[in-house]
Order: C-alpha cells, then sequence, then structure tokens
C-alpha cells in the first residue's frame, strides 16, 4: 500500500468502470445511447475523471443533478453533452445557457424564462422533456405532456431533444406499478410522434430498469449505480458479472492493549470483557464513515475481520485486532473492499448502517483522497 497524505483514500478502478458500462451494454444492447450518471461526483468517485473515462468508452451523454456539477466538467474542458436532470431554481438558468448544458424541464414557466436567456444571447438551448408516470416528483402529468410540448416546440431557441421519465420501483422484478409506467410512457411517446412533436430520443431506464424491464430500454439508458459495482436490483446473481470500482483504505495509527473493564469512545458504549488489543484508525464520521456503524461493523486488517469497538466519532475509529497478534502502526486497514480471503462490501456497510448503497458512496467525504488506477485512468486523468 503506497504512502498516501490524507487520512483514507479511496481508490477508484477505472477499468473497472468501463468495464462495467459495458455489462450495461450486454443488458441494453448497442441501440440506446449511454447516458453516463455522474451526479453527486460520479457517486462520490470523482466526477471529472470517471467522467472522461465514461465518454472513452463511447457514452453519449453525462447526467448530473445540479448547475454547479455541470460547470464543472465544463471547466475541466468536458464538451459532450450534460443533461441536467433536475429542473434548477430561476436563478440557475442563466448558467444553463452559459455552459452549453441540456436541461430536463419539469415546469413551464422556467421554460419561457430558459428561452428567454436563450433567446438573448443568439443560443438554443436543448432540452428533455420530464413526464411524470408514477415517481411523485419533478415532472409533466401524463395528461399534461401533450399540451406541454405543443407550447415547447413553439419557444424559439429552444430544442426538444428528448422525452423522459424515471421509475421508483424498478429494482423489484415485474412490479405491476413499473409495468405500468412503461406503457404509459410508451403511448405517450407515440402520441407525441403521431403529433408531429420534433425530438430525438426517449429514455426511461435507470440501472435497475436496464437489469430487470428491457421494454424500458427506449433510445437511451441512464445507468448510474451498476457502472460503480454495485447490483441495481433486490437479488444479485451469483457471480455478478460487475466489478468493483472503489476500494476505501485507511492507516493503523496506534495499537493498544487495554485491561478488562476499559471503556471505548463517547458515550462509553463498549466495556472490554476481558484484557483487549485495540487498534485506532483515523476516519470516522466526518470522512463518511457513519455513527450507525458504532459497535456495528468490521474492518479488515492482515485479511482478518476487526469489529468497531465503541462510538465512531467525527475522525477515529477504534477497532479489536486481538485476533490479529501482529498488527502494527501503519498497518492498512479496509473500510470498503476485499483484503484476502475477506471483503467489507458497500451492501454490507448499508444493510448495518440501516441505509442503501447509494448514501455510503456518496457519503464518503472530500477527506478521502481518491486515486485512480486502470489503463482508463490515463485517459481520464485524475481530474
Amino acid at each position: 500500500m503506497p504512502p498516501f497524505t490524507g487520512p483514507s483514500r479511496a481508490l477508484i478502478n477505472l477499468d473497472a468502470y468501463t468495464h462495467n458500462l459495458e455489462v450495461v451494454r450486454r443488458f441494453a444492447g448497442r441501440r440506446p445511447r449511454l447516458v453516463a450518471v455522474v451526479k453527486a461526483d460520479a457517486y462520490g468517485h470523482g466526477a471529472v475523471p470517471v467522467s472522461r473515462a465514461a465518454l472513452a468508452a463511447g457514452a453519449a451523454m453525462l447526467g448530473v443533478a445540479t448547475v454547479d456539477e455541470g460547470a464543472r466538467l465544463r471547466a475541466a474542458g468536458i464538451t459532450a453533452p450534460v443533461l441536467l436532470m433536475i429542473n434548477p431554481p430561476v436563478d440557475g438558468l442563466d448558467a444553463v445557457v452559459e455552459h452549453g448544458l441540456t436541461l430536463a424541464v419539469s415546469d413551464m414557466t422556467a421554460v419561457f424564462r430558459l428561452g428567454e436567456l436563450a433567446r438573448e444571447r443568439d443560443q438554443v438551448v436543448r432540452v428533455h422533456v420530464k413526464v411524470d408516470t408514477g415517481m411523485g416528483r419533478q415532472g409533466f402529468l401524463p395528461e399534461e405532456l401533450p399540451g406541454a410540448l405543443d407550447q415547447i416546440s413553439r419557444i424559439t431557441h429552444v430544442d426538444i431533444e428528448g422525452i423522459s421519465t424515471h421509475f421508483p420501483c424498478a429494482d423489484i422484478a415485474d412490479d405491476p406499478g413499473t409495468v405500468s409506467q412503461i406503457k404509459v410512457f410508451r403511448q405517450l411517446v407515440k402520441q407525441a410522434e403521431r403529433a408531429g412533436v420534433p425530438f430525438e430520443m426517449a429514455h426511461a431506464a435507470n440501472s435497475a430498469a436496464v437489469v430487470n424491464y428491457p421494454d424500458s430500454l427506449f433510445d437511451a439508458v441512464r445507468p448510474g449505480l451498476m457502472t460503480y459495482g454495485v447490483w441495481p436490483a433486490e437479488k444479485a446473481p451469483f457471480g455478478s458479472p460487475l466489478r468493483r470500482v472503489l476500494r476505501w483504505e485507511t492507516r493503523v495509527v496506534q495499537v493498544r492493549d487495554l485491561p478488562r473493564g476499559a471503556t471505548i469512545g463517547y458515550g462509553r458504549t463498549f466495556t472490554a470483557e476481558g484484557p483487549i488489543r485495540t487498534a485506532v484508525l483515523p476516519v470516522g464520521y466526518a470522512d463518511g464513515y457513519r455513527t450507525a456503524l458504532s459497535n456495528n461493523a468490521d474492518v479488515l486488517i492482515r485479511g482478518r475481520r476487526c469489529p468497531v469497538l465503541g462510538r465512531v466519532s467525527m475522525d477515529q475509529v477504534v477497532v479489536d485486532v486481538s485476533a490479529v497478534p501482529n498488527a502494527a502502526y501503519g498497518d492498512p486497514a479496509v473500510l470498503i473492499g476485499a483484503d484476502g480471503t475477506e471483503e467489507v462490501t458497500v451492501e454490507e456497510l448499508a444493510r448495518r448502517a440501516g441505509t442503501i448503497p447509494y448514501d455510503i458512496l456518496t457519503g464518503i467525504g472530500p477527506r478521502v483522497v481518491r486515486e485512480y488506477r486502470g489503463a482508463a485512468a490515463g485517459e481520464a486523468g485524475n481530474g
């Protein structure tokens, strides 16, 4: 484990990421365009290097959530289409035009203002009109969509590039609600085509739908979670074709022997029932290692599982290394990843913390140094 400057580091394998994009292709086929979702700093993996790797692997578009996320990609010299998937507040619309972002629109007031700003700059802004088929968030209702498309198609300097929707339960196979959403969306797309609405693509499928609902693929897919190596559906197949992209490591900064009755951490939530050997790791909830993992997780040291003892602090974790007699200052400690025959997965931490893998990955904080590995890292740079 080469030296690094931060208290911990996340090793990002961009070859694994591009492999996972190819897995998406196996499920989706070659026809649908890939919209690589890189919002939330590419789910904590680093938006700029991951975006470059995605584009080098054939992604047609990048998906972000905020204007600032899109602006950061532009500042890094990325000129590929960037889809801003959430309608921003009105004061963010000027930056949409300035940075040449493609906006998913859900509100006519925003579209009218976008048209005004585009005319002032003498630019054409591409939009994807979002329809709410059952997510209950942003989007025009199905009965509103025909009128919205008609109005938007008449706004100068605004080009309808796409029509989209989103699924809340695609991770559940054979979910009646998802099946119904696909049917409704297909009917709306056909209705728009018959009405002569000029648009290039329809898209609906997130990672889970790519795996579970081949009828949802349409002209483009928006894979996110599965590209980072986490199976997106309820039950992962034996021998998942996905590769893990992120590994989170730190080092032991102290090894101590504590007597029977010693307590550990704030609130003294752990009391040693006998003599115990402990190691201190310089990570905590400020880095994204959750307080919910207090007395409720393992780290890997020298290939052995070492339980977390006591409450996770802001900057430190104490673990039990009694089963690792040679544990020493400077030893690598794996928070997410494999060591020998043992592995701590993102899914395991999410389950123990009572949350979901998205939450764990996006919660890994900026103090955690990101380092990039694989041949694709040469093309992507370190962002």
